[in-house]
């Protein structure tokens, strides 16, 4: 029996992650208190993202294929930032991220060019200049969907 993936549910998880590390690297958290889970997290992250994103880049079928990779590209793009925030000197969790900040600054780089890669295979397949923000925010798509 063939296995489904659930590529919307995986990327939605993903990026629900990659948001709980960029509130932390904005937040001031105490370091000593969750400032592994942070760490462990931003590894997760990581781990997932290029897992999904190989899933999405292998399946040239994906009805929402063009969709997945916007998402995939804005959410790498996030968890760029984030790490490069958590980095700083002024972050609150630089006393723990410090001595793994060789594998982060390789982990943030990976993911700006992730997101740079997703952005041109984007504007490849759709042959247009593709914006990578939401067309419809989510209140306006909630609005939409409400069955009267």
């Amino acid at each position: 029996m063939p296995h489904v993936i659930h590529y919307e549910d995986d990327i939605f998880i993903t990026d629900d992650l990659v948001r709980v590390i960029a509130d932390a690297s904005r937040l001031e958290p105490d370091s000593e208190v969750i400032g592994d889970t942070v760490l462990s997290a931003a590894r997760l992250a990581d781990a997932t993202l290029r897992r999904v994103k190989d899933l999405v880049l292998q399946n040239d079928h994906l009805v929402e294929r063009p969709e997945y990779i916007r998402l995939l590209s804005r959410t790498a793009r996030s968890l760029a930032d984030a790490l490069s925030e958590l980095l700083k000197p002024q972050s609150s969790l630089a006393p723990t991220v410090s001595s793994s900040s060789d594998e982060l600054l390789r982990m943030a780089a990976a993911h700006r060019a992730s997101a740079s890669e997703l952005r041109d295979i984007l504007r490849e397949s759709t042959g247009e200049n593709t914006s990578l923000e939401d067309l419809v925010s989510g209140d306006e798509l909630s609005e939409l969907l409400k069955i009267q």
